[in-house]
């Protein structure tokens, strides 16, 4: 893994370099301002994005980038369709619905994390030993919750009742707190937030453990960097820049894993730094994989994306099944 990850840093160095060198000069001078919403609480799953900031990277492409914390996938979907922001990172799962049964006009920019990290939590207290015994348990979600969309995929591919399960919707921030004060069973969220629920609730004396999705086999994509169509034709010097800026925080948060967790707490001090470390070195695990090492980082392949696109259509039961070019485009990514 690490010869193959050395590897994709590697490669990635040498297409930015080549991208870099082939990008039009920034005029010096007032920027022009940016509005970045990001998916949920900052952590260090966002590491690229304030190390693109903190270093200068947007501002070399002549962007003056204000990143904003999300309150779920679904909601930064739908601040980014109504104009609140020009840039949003979110789940593809309410991307491809709102695509479908609202025809937004939005488009998936840049592929974020290749491999999926869904999962749902529950207290290790002996009771939910293995996905069949999440039946009959109290369950909180939030709105758009990509967890909660392949929640019955989920339930199918472990092989128990996804309907035994009781849900409530709530606002994401209150996921983690709920499950640790007991006040639910399960909470589906990415295994990123690991790092820093566990040490939560070891606080309190609460041991935590989560069931992967793609421990059942299920292979999705994640996250996407996004914008309206509207934004791709006004504005796509404004878009390339954004991505060319954000593939290079990411090259450079992967070389540095722990300076780019300190950018992350000096942005957002209420994030440990241990916690910060540890989201970022899982979210490296799922970006840099065999199939970025083959695509690229950044890249949304054909037949995964439409993998994710029919398995999002079956598990909304959406009014319609988008094309793969209606979801994402390539076009500014090396």
């Amino acid at each position: 893994m690490k010869t193959l990850f050395r590897f994709v840093v590697i490669g990635l160095a040498c297409v930015m370099a080549a991208w870099l060198l082939a990008a039009p000069a920034v005029l010096h001078g007032a920027g022009k301002d940016v509005n970045f919403s990001l998916d949920f609480l900052p952590d260090g799953f966002h590491a690229p994005f304030y190390v693109a900031l903190e270093n200068g990277f947007y501002t070399q492409e002549g962007l003056n980038v204000r990143i904003s914390r999300g309150y779920g996938s679904g909601d930064t979907v739908r601040k980014v369709a109504a104009g609140q922001f020009d840039i949003g990172l979110a789940h593809v799962v309410p991307l491809i619905a709102a695509k479908a049964n609202e025809n937004a006009e939005l488009q998936g920019v840049m592929e974020y994390m290749e491999r999926d990290m869904l999962a749902v939590w529950v207290r290790d207290e002996g009771t939910i030993k293995t996905p069949k015994d999440l039946e009959g348990k109290n369950a909180a979600t939030s709105a758009g919750n990509a967890q909660y969309v392949f929640f019955p995929a989920f339930a199918k591919a472990a092989g128990f009742d996804a309907s035994k399960v009781n849900w409530r919707v709530v606002d994401a921030a209150l996921l983690g707190p709920m499950l640790i004060n007991k006040q639910v069973d399960v909470i589906p969220l990415y295994l990123l937030h690991g790092p820093r629920m566990i040490p939560q609730a070891a606080e309190r004396g609460i041991k935590l453990k989560s069931f992967p999705y793609v421990d059942y086999g299920l292979d999705t994509y994640a996250e996407a960097v996004f914008v309206r169509s509207e934004t791709l034709k006004k504005d796509p010097q404004m878009v390339a820049g954004f991505v060319r800026a954000s593939l290079k925080g990411i090259q450079w948060a992967a070389e540095r894993p722990d300076e780019a967790a300190k950018i992350v707490v000096k942005h957002n001090p209420e994030v440990g730094l241990e916690a910060a470390k540890g989201s970022w070195e899982m979210t490296k695990k799922n970006m840099f994989t065999e199939k970025a090492q083959r695509d690229g980082i950044g890249k949304f392949e054909a037949g995964k994306l439409r993998t994710t696109i029919e398995a999002v259509y079956n598990g909304l039961g959406l009014k319609r099944m988008p094309t793969n070019e209606e979801v994402a485009t390539n076009q500014f990514v090396p």
